[in-house]
């Protein structure tokens, strides 16, 4: 369940990311950019798509506001993971139970962000039409489809046989 949050959240926080900066793209990322959404966020799912000036408006106006408050997270984030630091590199035994409360504060950062970027999300899909969310659905498919292909190329081979783990004659 908790995978299927997450992929949802990647892809509509990607369709949300796209919308704001369809009407211009970067160009394509380099090599070895291709895994999960890229280094764009996904925005390629939506670079297409014919927005009204309503619907750019709209998406402007949702982005900006889930940006509030985005830059004192990542600071208490910051200050969360450099006490983690802190205590692994003072000498003497490591306090767990501080260890614990910080990755704990992490992870509740990390939560509120993926239900804000799941809002956010939410809240393009309600602006966007059956018809440009069924476009976006193909741009997605085939975008998915050309990674899986891409990264069967770049997969490293198979080790020759008799150098990798030992058959099952030799375990005996």
């Amino acid at each position: 369940m908790f995978k299927k949050t997450i992929l949802a959240v990647t892809v509509m926080a990607g369709l949300s990311a796209t919308v704001a900066q369809a009407h211009d793209m970067p160009p394509p990322a380099g090599p070895g950019m291709h895994g999960g959404w890229g280094a764009r966020g996904g925005m390629e799912v939506l670079a297409g798509l014919k927005l009204t000036p309503a619907q750019h408006k709209q998406i402007h106006a949702i982005l900006q506001a889930a940006r509030k408050g985005k830059r004192d997270d990542w600071k208490q984030e910051g200050a969360l993971h450099q006490q983690i630091r802190d205590l692994l590199l003072a000498p003497g035994p490591v306090d767990r139970a501080k260890l614990t409360s910080l990755t704990q504060q992490i992870e509740t950062l990390h939560q509120a962000d993926i239900d804000s970027r799941l809002d956010v999300a939410v809240k393009i899909h309600d602006v966007l039409t059956p018809a440009q969310l069924a476009d976006a659905k193909v741009r997605e498919d085939k975008i998915r489809s050309l990674r899986d292909q891409l990264d069967e190329l770049t997969a490293p081979p198979p080790p020759p046989p008799g150098k990798g783990a030992p058959k099952d004659d030799d375990a005996e």
